[in-house]
């Protein structure tokens, strides 16, 4: 290798570790690019898992999330839950945003369940792709988590 193409190779490196840490690479903190419909039935489902790997939450500072984007319409109510089958791994928090990442809604525990999981009664105010974040009450928490959407 030339002296030239390893100069130019370590530039593209760095370049890439900079965007890392300066925050410009921040497709890893949604769940791909893709933007889930929910569907009439069942809605949608999502089985995943919180990791240490997962970035932290912009409003949970010490949490891990998982962010994924999804299609709501205008007048609709949905039900949005956040459920853990371990509580004493993960004590899920269930976070909703607009599409510019203004937090509309929370949950903590489910106000009628006597369990820890996470449950928002949400009517979307427009058509629009909303966030919708599963973390943790509890910093650090990791651990499996099933989200589920219902349009009512």
């Amino acid at each position: 290798m030339t002296n030239r193409n390893w100069r130019l190779g370590l530039a593209v490196l760095v370049g890439c570790a900079c965007a890392v840490l300066l925050g410009t690479a921040t497709s890893q903190a949604v769940q791909g690019d893709k933007v889930h419909e929910v569907g009439g039935g069942d809605g949608l489902k999502i089985d995943a898992k919180l990791t240490a790997n997962d970035p932290r939450d912009s409003v949970r500072n010490n949490c891990y999330a998982k962010v994924y984007l999804v299609k709501l319409q205008k007048d609709k109510t949905y039900t949005i839950r956040l459920n853990s089958p371990d509580f004493m791994a993960l004590d899920p928090y269930l976070r909703l945003e607009d599409a510019n990442k203004k937090q509309l809604a929370f949950n903590d525990d489910d106000p009628d369940e006597k369990t820890l999981n996470s449950k928002l009664v949400f009517k979307a105010p427009a058509d629009g792709t909303y966030r919708v974040i599963a973390t943790s009450f509890a910093d650090n928490q990791t651990g499996d988590f099933t989200l589920l959407i219902k349009a009512n």
